[in-house]
């Protein structure tokens, strides 16, 4: 196999940007450790979706239901 197939057939870990096959146990991560820290970065709101925030109702559903005394 070529050298430019073989490259062609690496990934980038999100994270640290080390090569790694597609069939790697953590894909699209090089290992559980870079999972770990793309999670934390999620759970922080490092990392956001684009796009306009969405304003959430002052009641919740929740509350509705508990409100509710016919049960």
């Amino acid at each position: 196999m070529s050298t430019q197939k073989q490259n062609a057939l690496l990934f980038s870990c999100p994270n640290c940007r080390k090569k790694l096959k597609r069939d790697a146990e953590d894909f699209p991560f090089c290992s559980s450790r870079c999972r770990i820290i793309d999670l934390g970065r999620w759970a922080s709101e490092d990392y956001r979706i684009a796009g306009e925030s969405v304003a959430l109702p002052e009641q919740s559903y929740i509350s509705d239901i508990t409100d509710d005394a016919s049960y």
